[in-house]
C-alpha cells in the first residue's frame, strides 16, 4: 500500500486523533497494536512509524528491532520515553505536570514553521539523553523533545491538542518533509479500496449476506455489496425488539430507496423471552449477540455454494471491540469487512456521495444491545415500551429545537422497577470535547416539556431527571 504511515497504538483516542489529522491531509495512516513485531512491520511496508502514547502510560513495550528497519520514527506522549529508553537514554521524575509552560524549539526539521509558545503539558519527565541524541525543544529547563537526526528518530513528550494547528504542522513536517510521503488518500481512494475488497470476493462466485443494523456503516456496506454482487446478495436485518420507535420501518424505507434487497427477520419475541431474569448488560448482550449470530448462520444454511458474509465494521469499531463475533471456520462463510480501514468520518463522506440519506448518515451511535443497554435491570415488554416512548419524545423535542445534530449523543435511561415503587427516567445529552462527554446545556423549557410529555405518556414512570455528569469517552455506562 503506497506511502502508508503506521501508528502504533499505545492510546486509542490519541491514535485515532493522529489518524484523523493525517487523513484530513490525504495521508494514508493505519493503526496497529503496540505489540506488533519488527517482522510484521516490515511486511506491512510503511513509509514511517508513529508511536502514539498518552502522558502517563504504563507497561508499554516496543520491539526494538523496529528501530533497526531504517524507517523514520516519531514518538509522542509517553511513547517518547519508550523511544528514549530504546536509544540508550533514560527518564526520571516528573518535572512538569498538568500545566501550561512556554515551549522553546531549537533547529529541527520536525518543528519547521512552529513558533515558541505556551502548551498544556499533561506530564513531562526529566530526560537524560544518550550520545548522538540532541534536545530540540525545552520548557522550564526540561527537555520536551529530542532527536537522532541521522537515524530520523524523534521524540516529543506532549500530545496533540484539539484545535491545535501547530500539532498538525508537526505531523505534516514528519510525514511530508522528513518521510517524503505523498498525499493520495482521498475519499475516492477510500471508496475504491472498499470496492476492490468486495470485487475480489464477488469474483469468487457464490452469494453474499450483509448483516445490517440501520446505521450508516452497515447501510453503506450493503450498498457497496449490492453493486459488487448484484442480485447475488441479500441484506439481513434482525428485529431484536430492542430498536427505537419506528426504526424497522425506517430501515425498510431506506433500503427500498437504495434498491438494495432487504430481508427483515423478527426475533423480538424469542429474544425478549430469553432476556427474562437477565440483569447485567454483559449477560443481556450475550443473549442478543447469540441470536444475531444464529440467525445469520440460519440464513447461510439456506444458501448453496460459496457464501460471503459482509459486515460494516469500521476502524473505530475494530479498535474498541477487536475481532467480530463470527468465525469463518465455524460459519462456513468467507467474512469480508470492506470498511475496516475507514474512519467514521470517511464512511459518512462516502455514504453521502453515494446518495444515502442524511438521516442515516447522521444517525446517532446506538449500542448493539439497543434499548436493552439503557434499561437498568431486567428487560420486560412493559419497561421496553416505557423507554421507547421516552426516547421518541426526547428525540422529537431535540429535533424540533434544532439541537439533535449538534449533540454527540442523547438518550434516556430507565431505572427502578419493583424495588423502587416506580420507574425513573434519566435523560442524557452530551457533546464531545477533548476526549470527554460533556453534558449539554439544554433550554429549560425543552427539558420541562420533555418531562411533562414523558410523565403523561408513561404511567409507570414516577420521576424524570437530567444527568449532568461528565465522563471520559469509552466509560459511558449506557452508550
Amino acid at each position: 500500500m503506497q506511502d502508508m504511515i503506521l501508528i502504533l497504538n499505545y492510546s486509542d483516542e490519541f491514535s485515532m486523533e493522529i489518524a484523523r489529522r493525517l487523513r484530513a491531509e490525504q495521508m494514508n495512516a493505519r493503526i496497529a497494536a503496540p505489540d506488533i513485531t519488527a517482522e510484521q512491520v516490515k511486511a506491512m511496508a510503511p513509509r514511517c512509524v508513529i508511536l502514539s502514547g498518552e502522558a502517563a502510560g504504563k507497561d508499554a513495550k516496543l520491539d526494538e528491532d523496529i528501530l533497526s528497519l531504517g524507517l523514520p520514527v516519531l514518538a509522542l506522549g509517553h511513547a517518547a520515553r519508550l523511544l528514549l529508553s530504546s536509544l540508550g537514554g533514560a527518564s526520571a521524575d516528573t518535572a512538569i505536570s498538568e500545566k501550561k509552560a512556554l515551549v522553546k524549539y531549537g533547529p529541527s526539521a520536525l518543528f519547521a514553521g512552529v513558533r515558541e509558545g505556551e502548551r498544556y503539558l499533561k506530564q513531562a519527565q526529566t530526560m537524560m539523553l544518550p550520545a548522538g541524541v540532541t534536545e530540540t525543544a525545552s520548557a522550564a529547563g526540561c527537555t520536551i523533545a529530542f532527536e537522532d537526526a541521522e537515524k530520523k528518530q524523534y521524540g516529543v513528550q506532549f500530545e496533540l491538542e484539539r484545535n491545535d494547528p501547530e500539532g498538525t504542522t508537526i505531523l505534516m513536517n514528519f510525514a511530508r518533509g522528513i518521510c517524503g510521503c505523498t498525499a493520495w488518500w482521498t475519499i475516492d481512494a477510500a471508496r475504491e479500496h472498499a470496492e476492490a475488497i468486495l470485487s475480489q470476493a464477488a469474483e469468487k462466485g457464490g452469494c453474499a449476506l450483509c448483516a445490517v443494523s440501520g446505521g450508516v456503516d452497515s447501510t453503506l456496506a450493503a450498498l457497496l455489496t449490492h453493486r459488487a454482487f448484484g442480485d447475488r446478495m441479500t441484506a439481513i436485518f434482525v428485529d431484536t425488539g430492542l430498536m427505537r420507535e419506528g426504526e424497522s420501518d425506517e430501515i425498510r424505507t431506506t433500503f427500498e430507496a437504495l434498491g438494495v434487497p432487504l430481508q427483515i427477520v423478527d426475533r423480538s419475541g424469542e429474544i425478549l423471552e430469553r432476556l427474562a431474569h437477565k440483569l447485567g448488560n454483559d449477560e443481556k448482550r450475550q443473549v442478543v449477540t447469540r441470536h444475531l449470530a444464529e440467525e445469520m448462520l440460519r440464513q447461510s444454511a439456506s444458501i448453496e455454494g460459496e457464501k460471503t458474509l459482509v459486515l460494516g465494521t469500521n476502524y473505530s469499531d475494530f479498535l474498541h471491540s477487536g475481532t467480530n463475533t463470527f468465525s469463518a471456520q465455524e460459519s462456513g462463510m468467507t467474512i469480508v469487512e470492506p470498511l475496516l480501514e475507514l474512519l467514521k468520518e470517511e464512511v459518512r463522506d462516502i455514504a453521502r456521495a453515494m446518495g444515502i440519506s442524511e438521516e442515516v448518515v447522521e444517525r446517532k451511535p446506538f449500542p448493539s444491545l439497543g434499548l436493552g443497554a439503557r434499561i437498568v435491570g431486567e428487560v420486560t415488554g412493559e419497561r421496553l415500551h416505557a423507554l421507547r416512548t421516552a426516547e421518541a419524545i426526547f428525540r422529537e423535542e431535540l429535533r424540533l429545537a434544532g439541537l439533535e445534530r449538534r449533540l454527540y449523543k442523547h438518550f434516556p435511561v430507565l431505572i427502578g422497577g419493583e424495588t423502587m415503587g416506580s420507574e425513573l427516567v434519566v435523560l442524557r445529552a452530551v457533546t464531545l470535547s477533548g476526549g470527554q462527554l460533556m453534558p449539554a446545556r439544554l433550554p429549560y423549557d425543552l427539558v420541562e416539556r420533555t418531562v411533562q410529555r414523558i410523565m403523561e405518556a408513561t404511567p409507570t414512570v414516577g420521576r424524570v431527571f437530567y444527568d449532568e455528569t461528565p465522563t471520559q469517552v469509552g466509560r459511558e455506562s449506557f452508550s
